[in-house]
């Protein structure tokens, strides 16, 4: 009998550290850090990539923005993508990722919404997400690590998606190709109870 607990157990907490819709946790709850919040607008021209980074997160474990994006470009290579990135640095090159990403694949609105994760450069996990997005509208993302090895993003009110991660965040990217993107505000801080 004991052997079976042990393997629900570890069967059961598999199932909780794929990236899967989740009911928000209630006893937690986003408390700013002072001077951590930001605005910002990277208006970024067909075929070009741009990209604001963050990199002393020593004392933060979440990020709340509210985003939108009031223009998709057209180019003939590059579609439209907007993200929101979680990241761990060596060397002053980006070695893993994990975020948030709206893209255009047809050029054109609605966007569409995935959790993506990218290891060494290569993506080992994507998620699309059944939530599209019309220019304009904005979308309020939360994203958390204070728990080791694991992020949370939550995003509206009520969608929580848990990614496992074999790595630790130490910066935090916002990037945009072909369109714009607003952020107003990227707010970083704690979670708090």
């Amino acid at each position: 009998m004991r052997t079976l607990l042990i393997i629900v157990t570890a069967s059961l907490g598999v199932v909780l550290a794929q990236s899967t819709p989740q009911s928000p946790l209630p006893e937690q709850s986003f408390v700013a850090a002072t001077g951590q919040r930001f605005y910002l607008d990277l208006d970024t021209a067909e075929g070009n990539y741009s990209e604001w980074r963050h990199e002393d997160l020593s004392s933060l474990s979440a990020m709340r923005a509210t985003i939108r994006v009031p223009r998709v470009g057209k180019d003939p290579k590059w579609a439209p993508t907007f993200s929101l990135w979680l990241q761990k640095t060596e060397a002053g090159r980006t070695r893993n990722s994990v975020g948030l990403q709206l893209f255009a694949p047809s050029r054109k609105p609605p966007l569409s919404v995935r959790v993506v994760q990218l290891e060494d450069g290569k993506v080992v996990s994507t998620e699309n997400l059944r939530r599209a997005i019309d220019l304009n509208e904005n979308l309020v993302v939360e994203m958390a690590w204070e728990t080791p090895h694991i992020v949370a993003i939550r995003i509206g009110e009520t969608e929580v998606h848990k990614v496992s991660i074999p790595w630790s965040i130490d910066s935090v990217a916002v990037g945009a190709s072909t369109g714009e993107l607003k952020v107003d505000p990227l707010v970083m801080g704690n979670l708090g109870k």
